[in-house]
């Protein structure tokens, strides 16, 4: 046995006993017992000796790849563009018209986004805005994630929308402003066929300091 096989058997037999081995102690020593075995415990090496079987582990596991080479090709990419902007879109005009088309679909037909003139009048935003729903839904146009001649994971067979992690509507959006997505790369998992893709998304009003929409999707590459 070596040094430190020795010496952790012998820290964790004392994790074992120390509380039959108080006991024992006179009652006036009791306290200077515990203070001392909370000493030792703060102390780096016991902790790295108790810890060592954990470290060993981690040390030798390998990190896990992707059945398909794709995958893991595009795995790789996106672990190294991790918390970086990847894509800034252009400018996009959200007019008064797609603002009645999304509240008739939708049956939200709220004064504030269809009635230009008594949203002018009474609203807080003095104009029309578009349904929080509307600029949530622009974000597959804004990140040019619905071209198919340009589509932005090259080589998955499937881009499926898993949901939403989070969304926020930090800043009204006004009726005839222009706004663009941008978009960071949050989170890759591995899954079955493929990957899962977080992506945090920002809908950037122009000349705003504040964006209309900030919002983390899930998405899922399949291979």
């Amino acid at each position: 046995m070596n040094v430190i096989d020795m010496l952790k058997e012998k820290t964790e037999r004392l994790t074992r006993n120390q509380a039959e081995f108080r006991d024992l102690i006179a009652p006036q020593w009791r306290e200077y017992w515990s203070e001392l075995w909370q000493s030792a415990r703060n102390y780096q090496w016991v902790n790295w000796i108790l810890d060592s079987d954990h470290r060993s582990l981690d040390e030798t596991e390998t990190q896990p790849s992707c059945d398909s080479p794709e995958a893991e090709m595009m795995r790789q990419q996106l672990m190294a563009q991790m918390d970086s902007v990847v894509y800034v879109g252009e400018w996009m005009t959200v007019e008064q018209e797609r603002i009645n088309q999304f509240a008739e679909v939708t049956e939200d037909r709220q004064w504030i986004h269809t009635d230009p003139e008594r949203a002018a009048e009474e609203s807080p935003f003095k104009a029309a805005i578009a349904h929080g729903f509307l600029t949530l839904s622009l974000i597959p146009r804004l990140t040019n994630a619905v071209d198919p001649e340009n589509p932005p994971y090259k080589g998955a067979k499937m881009v499926v929308n898993m949901g939403l992690n989070q969304v926020r509507f930090p800043f009204p959006l006004k009726a005839g402003s222009r706004v663009r997505g941008s978009k960071k790369i949050v989170g890759v998992k591995i899954v079955r066929r493929g990957l899962e893709v977080t992506e945090e998304i920002t809908v950037e009003i122009e000349n705003m300091r504040r964006p209309a929409c900030v919002a983390q999707t899930v998405i899922r590459l399949v291979y």
